[in-house]
């Protein structure tokens, strides 16, 4: 008799636990609306409201060029550790983006010279071939013909993705690489970054040298 009644305890807590699983079973597709899979929602950034699009001409007395800057950007002259001006060092700075295009203006008079900086020109772009998925490279004589060289599209998630440099092929020589201040994701700051690259594009479009 007690094996009897121990066995059915047993039977009877096997029971009551089985109905337990089937209430929580149901309470699980009740709530998931049945069939109806989960689909998660995609990734989404905050919207960003982009200045209206506005130049001036800048030119500066140890720069042998002018170009067209944007209203919302601010040309910083480049200083060393003594807060001396390095001169044709310059940074533009994109103040509601935190975003820095760093130019530096080189003379040279020989062409051993002029390939020292077209190589170190390459050298940096380089750097970043370890993280970049491609660089693409474009020919900027072919949207002014006034400044020869190229522009370095970086793709992938890098420290810079927009690199140039310009030259009359004669005895200047100019080099540009954009950056943004901070660390970033290439996926959630794209719209700013091609905003301003169009900005960048704009200023080698509207080169001139002086005369």
């Amino acid at each position: 008799m007690d094996k009897l009644k121990v066995f059915g305890a047993r039977k009877g807590y096997a029971g009551a636990l089985v109905s337990c699983l089937l209430l929580v079973v149901a309470v699980f597709v009740g709530c998931g609306g049945g069939n109806d899979a989960y689909v998660p929602k995609p990734k989404a950034f905050p919207k960003m409201v982009l200045p209206s699009k506005s130049y001036s001409v800048f030119a500066a007395d140890d720069l042998p060029m002018t170009f067209e800057l944007p209203a919302y950007a601010r040309m910083l002259a480049d200083s060393n550790q003594e807060g001396t001006h390095n001169k044709g060092w310059y940074n533009l700075y994109f103040p509601q983006f935190d975003m820095t295009l760093h130019l530096t203006y080189h003379r040279f008079d020989n062409w051993s010279l002029f390939d020292s900086l077209l190589l170190d020109t390459r050298k940096l772009v380089n750097k970043h071939l370890q993280k970049a998925d491609d660089i693409l490279e474009q020919p900027t004589s072919l949207m002014n013909p006034e400044a020869k060289g190229l522009v370095f599209s970086i793709q992938g998630n890098t420290a810079t993705n927009f690199n140039f440099y310009l030259t009359d092929s004669v005895e200047h020589f100019v080099r540009g690489a954009l950056y943004f201040n901070q660390k970033t994701e290439s996926d959630s700051v794209a719209p700013v970054f091609q905003f301003v690259e169009q900005d960048v594009y704009h200023m080698i479009k509207t080169l001139k040298w002086k005369k």
